[in-house]
């Protein structure tokens, strides 16, 4: 293949993950058509599915994207000079931010499985490792309780998403200044 047709077919799938992206939430996820998402994105629906297996798979695009985002964020904000509990706090809002952004094409998602976000976790593996191991040297300075520093990002990680969770369940009216709940809670953890 060409460098042009490459270049035209990468195009093509970002135009087309940028549509669903818009479209899953304005729908949700289980609202979404695939003939509607091709008819939005110029294409046809075989050319969907030329790169994506499914409805999933294109799903699946979307948070690669969103995971790399926050990624790009979270390496400029660990390279910065400031204190650790700060930059903790900081992450865990972009993370917010990020999912704010993002709520209904979530929400079926997470109110229709137990597992949701570990199930993201286990998909997206290569790329939340990235984003957890910016935290483990900064962790391991501080950290004062026996528990592998890998553990205890699952478990910053998981904070947050029950934070997540409760604001889709709408027991939370928005997760606005909650990092700094998230942070005080972990490093309440972490100081044991």
């Amino acid at each position: 293949m060409s460098r042009l047709n490459a270049k035209l077919k990468n195009m093509k799938r970002d135009l087309i993950l940028e549509k669903a992206s818009e479209m899953f939430e304005k729908h949700g996820f289980t609202e979404l058509k695939v003939s509607e998402l091709a008819q939005e994105a110029g294409v046809s629906v075989g050319t969907i599915y030329s790169y994506f297996d499914s409805k999933e798979g294109v799903y699946s695009a979307c948070v690669s994207l969103d995971i790399e985002r926050a990624c790009v964020l979270f390496e400029k904000l660990f390279e910065q000079d400031i204190p650790f509990e700060k930059m903790l706090e900081e992450t865990v809002k972009i993370k917010f931010e990020i999912i704010t952004q993002k709520r209904k094409s979530l929400e079926s998602g997470v109110l229709n499985n137990p597992f949701f976000f570990e199930s993201q976790q286990i998909e997206h593996k290569e790329a939340f490792d990235k984003i957890y191991g910016f935290y483990i040297e900064p962790i391991d300075k501080i950290k004062s309780v026996d528990i592998d520093s890998w553990q205890l990002v699952y478990i910053l990680n998981s904070i947050g998403n029950a934070y997540i969770l409760r604001w889709i369940e709408g027991e939370l009216d928005s997760l606005e200044g909650k990092e700094k709940e998230v942070c005080s809670i972990f490093m309440s953890i972490l100081k044991g």
